[in-house]
């Protein structure tokens, strides 16, 4: 008796599944040693522990259907694009404390926009402004986050 062949249907579902248990996996490993608690009384690892659980659930569960299921095939990797978008979040992290949430949001908004296969800048700087001015709102006004919302 042989083994039985398993055909991969949708190859692209399935690399997003092996993507969601990895990073559940990661996540559970990373935070084992953190404290559960229960959840009236959360301790450290509550959230990370649950949440890389429900990534380990969706990825077994695309898995399955990745083999029950057609889609496209794989494309090649636009790796220049997915290079803007990391060194967009870097930018991010750098410009931050210095030039504030409102320029920082702007700039990289601006910056990833370079990543777009239709680059349409006018489009692209009313975003900027209107997600800076969001996420300033949200993340420095109402929620009150230490992030300084102008450069100082």
């Amino acid at each position: 008796m042989g083994l039985a062949t398993v055909r991969v249907r949708d190859p692209q579902r399935l690399l997003f599944a092996v993507f969601l248990l990895v990073l559940g996996a990661l996540g559970l490993a990373l935070g084992w040693k953190l404290p559960m608690g229960t959840a009236v009384r959360m301790g450290a690892g509550y959230l990370p522990k649950v949440l890389s659980g429900i990534l380990i659930l969706f990825g077994a569960g695309l898995s399955l259907s990745a083999l029950a299921v057609d889609g496209p095939p794989l494309d090649r990797w636009a790796w220049r694009r997915l290079g803007i978008v990391l060194a967009a979040l870097c930018l991010f992290g750098i410009l931050v404390e210095h030039a504030g949430l409102f320029v920082t949001t702007a700039v990289v908004v601006l910056f990833a926009t370079a990543a777009a296969p239709d680059r349409r800048w006018r489009e692209a700087a009313v975003f900027a402004l209107v997600m800076a001015g969001f996420c300033t709102l949200l993340f420095s006004v109402f929620l009150g986050l230490p992030l300084p919302a102008l450069p100082s």
